[in-house]
């Protein structure tokens, strides 16, 4: 079974940890269970995601003024939550976690690269100006691998995670998410997000 899963490390950095542009609630609390996991060397393959953003992104509220953080505006015919500034390219708050081993990962996703496009899912990108969600390429990726089985884990448990999550579904990944080794921007929201994996048949793994 090892040979044909995938773990999907969501977007593990410090601008998401307590303390950074755009803190997760408890976020840096997953660091010693992902570390401890990644040890184990239980997956056949590893995949980490890295918010990647050019200085004025389309996200950033700062480029919609007077909008402020957290506001959502209508992008391209969908609502778009408008974010702090984060994950600058080469900013200290981009780079991997420093905390974690990272040379088990056999591929790095790098997303939100697009200065006009958002991007959450490791697998696909949000809607862009031409009406569609652009592939990232690690599906097809996965595929060539005989991947069957992805677990996503990281940050955040309620956007970049979820959206992974359901885009690997309707990749036709048998999909398992890893709960206490992701956190949310604001537990508010964890009622919603397991009522979203449920209608898709998420395993929701609790220990």
């Amino acid at each position: 079974m090892a040979e044909h899963s995938a773990l999907v490390i969501v977007d593990v950095q410090p601008d998401f940890m307590p303390g950074g542009a755009l803190a997760c609630a408890e976020g840096d609390a997953i660091l010693p269970g992902l570390a401890w996991l990644l040890a184990q060397h239980a997956f056949g393959h590893v995949v980490a995601t890295q918010d990647w953003h050019p200085a004025r992104h389309v996200s950033f509220a700062s480029c919609h003024p007077p909008h402020q953080p957290f506001e959502a505006i209508e992008l391209y015919g969908h609502s778009q939550t408008l974010w702090p500034d984060h994950c600058i390219q080469r900013s200290e708050g981009a780079a991997l976690h420093p905390a974690i081993d990272w040379s088990p990962c056999d591929v790095i996703i790098r997303k939100g690269t697009d200065p006009r496009i958002d991007s959450y899912s490791a697998f696909r990108n949000n809607v862009g100006p031409d009406g569609h969600r652009p592939a990232t390429g690690l599906a097809g990726w996965l595929r060539d691998r005989g991947v069957s089985d992805v677990y996503v884990c990281g940050l955040a448990r309620d956007v970049c995670v979820l959206w992974t999550a359901e885009d690997a579904v309707a990749a036709g990944f048998r999909t398992h998410f890893l709960w206490p080794l992701t956190r949310p921007v604001t537990f508010d929201t964890d009622a919603d997000v397991l009522k979203r994996l449920a209608a898709l048949e998420v395993a929701v793994i609790e220990a």
